[in-house]
């Protein structure tokens, strides 16, 4: 038990350089703005000036909170908050009470969206997650706006490396637990059957018989959904692969290769795009997140550099 112990303390604690949690935090802070339109861009087909609604099933926050209806001007204008708060903590302005606003927005739109929709989607829980985890880091105290000001203040700013490892690490466990926990409750829901042949066919072919909602004409990937459901051999093989990279994505935290675990994430993040063409599952900007899973720092500052020895200033 002591062995496990350090194990996980130095898999947990070290390995990561401060570097490392800046491109983090910029990649998905900056990233993620498309991910939040993605998400509640509906919302701006709200008309300020049309009937109010109120909801019938709130979500569990909301019913907490007595919170009955969001007004549209509210939903648009959290929107819009939402998406520069992202970018705002992906720069390193103001980065922790940038965070804190854009969760609290994610909780309000999540929140309307749901109450309305009458379902818990769970396509924020990653996102979510991650950015607890840097909120509660120094994420913000290397490349950042804050840090060039505490700079200037004469402030000397020093991460050691347990504090730049332990929230990457931490969002490599959840992300890892989240993919192989979504196959264990997909065999406790529904069994091996969920990844057979017949279901793949049958989900394709209601994606395929969708229309637009204003001209009736067919939604984009409709053709290609229906084609595929003709061939009961790739259905068969798309419900396999999803139970292999959701059971063995945890190996991704143990792979040393950057490049067999480049070839893996590629494969999930190509799963998860055709997953929005083809049966409109809201993932698509969601492979954002596995940047966390690579050291770009090194890299990065190879390629800074190389431009800073070859500019003419210095040159000269």
């Amino acid at each position: 038990m002591e062995t496990l112990r350090d194990r996980v303390r130095g898999f947990v604690f070290t390995g990561c350089t401060p570097e490392q949690l800046a491109i983090v935090r910029i990649a998905l802070g900056v990233g993620l703005v498309g991910f939040h339109y993605l998400q509640f861009k509906h919302f701006r087909k709200l008309d300020f000036d049309g009937p109010a609604f109120h909801f019938l099933s709130p979500i569990w926050y909301f019913d907490l909170l007595g919170i009955d209806a969001v007004p549209a001007a509210v939903a648009l204008a959290a929107l819009a908050v939402l998406m520069l708060a992202s970018l705002s903590f992906g720069i390193g302005f103001f980065t922790r009470s940038s965070l804190v606003v854009a969760l609290v927005m994610i909780l309000l739109l999540k929140g309307a969206r749901d109450s309305v929709a009458g379902d818990v989607h769970h396509r924020y829980l990653i996102p979510f997650n991650i950015f607890l985890f840097l909120l509660l880091s120094r994420a913000g105290d290397v490349w950042s706006i804050d840090a060039w000001r505490k700079r200037r203040r004469g402030v000397v700013i020093r991460l050691q490396e347990w504090e730049a490892s332990w929230p990457i690490r931490s969002a490599q466990i959840y992300v890892a637990a989240f993919y192989f926990v979504s196959a264990v409750a997909k065999l406790r829901m529904s069994g091996w059957a969920w990844g057979s042949a017949e279901r793949i066919q049958s989900l394709l072919l209601k994606r395929s018989v969708r229309f637009g909602l204003n001209d009736g004409t067919p939604v984009d990937g409709s053709h290609w959904a229906y084609m595929l459901s003709q061939n009961e051999f790739l259905c068969g093989v798309i419900g396999a692969s999803t139970f292999v990279f959701e059971f063995g994505f945890p190996l991704v935290l143990i792979i040393r290769s950057n490049w067999i675990r480049l070839l893996f994430l590629s494969g999930v993040a190509f799963f998860h795009i055709a997953n929005y063409y083809l049966v409109n599952v809201q993932f698509l900007l969601l492979p954002i997140v596995f940047v966390i899973f690579f050291d770009l720092s090194k890299p990065i500052q190879a390629w800074l550099g190389r431009r800073v020895v070859t500019s003419p200033e210095v040159a000269q």
